[in-house]
């Protein structure tokens, strides 16, 4: 029955249906708070600060409502984990389901962390490990500098960090470019003031993740979009350049195998 309607009687079904359809800019911008607001919720559980059955705003803590009410994430956030896993990997929903998954979000922070995906370390640290002893063994980082343990701060403090990283939120350089680093840099110290956030990472992280420059303008969710645009075209262009290179091996190898009868013989 669809089938047989022209594109106008389909228009005009729309727009009964949805009388004022939101513009385009704006499906755009819900898409990307939708998904920083995913993955805000699966790093908040892999991190232990929610469980799998408290995805409902109501049972959300304060260190997890609080950014996410300011970002604008709240009605866009999943309510279900059948909803969550729709935007999350399978790699990603089998660390989501797994008892061990505080263990993996520890691992995946240290590796990223001495990746410098966070950016430098600041003060004398240059690398961090998980702590060996204690009983918070396993969920506390040491900062080391020369094997030495120079300080500790605790891993779950870190999970908003890691939603922006896996969301693929642009960091320190769109801010700086959206407020300027006058701005940045007064609102970096006002927020070190006010939080015993983790000093495991540099202040222009610091500033990124836990004040959200970004969160707080209009855009927010499009340039998230646009980022991850950026990124599979980038993964796109390496792919094409590394099926140029297995072409031109394949013709090589092929020119080779015709010679080889020739070289024999």
């Amino acid at each position: 029955m669809v089938a047989s309607l022209s594109l106008a009687e389909l228009r005009e079904s729309a727009f009964e249906r949805v009388p004022d359809p939101p513009a385009l800019d704006q499906v755009v911008e819900d898409a990307g708070r939708q998904r920083m607001a995913a993955y805000y919720l699966y790093s908040a559980i892999i991190a232990g600060v929610i469980d799998n059955d408290d995805l409902a705003p109501a049972q959300w803590p304060a260190k997890l409502a609080e950014p996410m009410q300011r970002m604008g994430l709240t009605r866009l956030a999943p309510r279900t984990t059948r909803g969550l896993d729709a935007q999350l990997m399978s790699a990603e929903q089998a660390t989501r389901q797994s008892p061990d998954r505080q263990s993996d979000f520890a691992r995946l922070l240290v590796d990223q962390i001495n990746r410098g995906v966070f950016g430098p370390l600041c003060g004398a640290a240059d690398s961090v490990r998980l702590a060996t002893a204690g009983p918070q063994s396993g969920q506390d980082l040491e900062l080391i500098k020369d094997n030495t343990v120079v300080g500790t701060c605790k891993v779950q403090d870190h999970w908003e960090l890691v939603a922006q990283q896996l969301a693929g939120a642009p960091l320190l350089d769109q801010a700086a470019q959206a407020e300027g680093s006058g701005g940045l840099q007064s609102r970096l110290e006002s927020q070190l003031k006010e939080t015993g956030i983790s000093h495991a990472v540099s202040w222009g992280t610091t500033l990124a993740v836990n004040i959200h420059p970004l969160g707080a303008a209009a855009g927010y969710g499009t340039r998230l979009v646009r980022s991850r645009i950026r990124t599979g075209r980038d993964e796109a262009g390496t792919l094409h350049g590394f099926g140029s290179d297995l072409r031109t091996l394949r013709t090589a190898d092929g020119e080779l195998a015709d010679r080889l009868p020739e070289t024999a013989a």
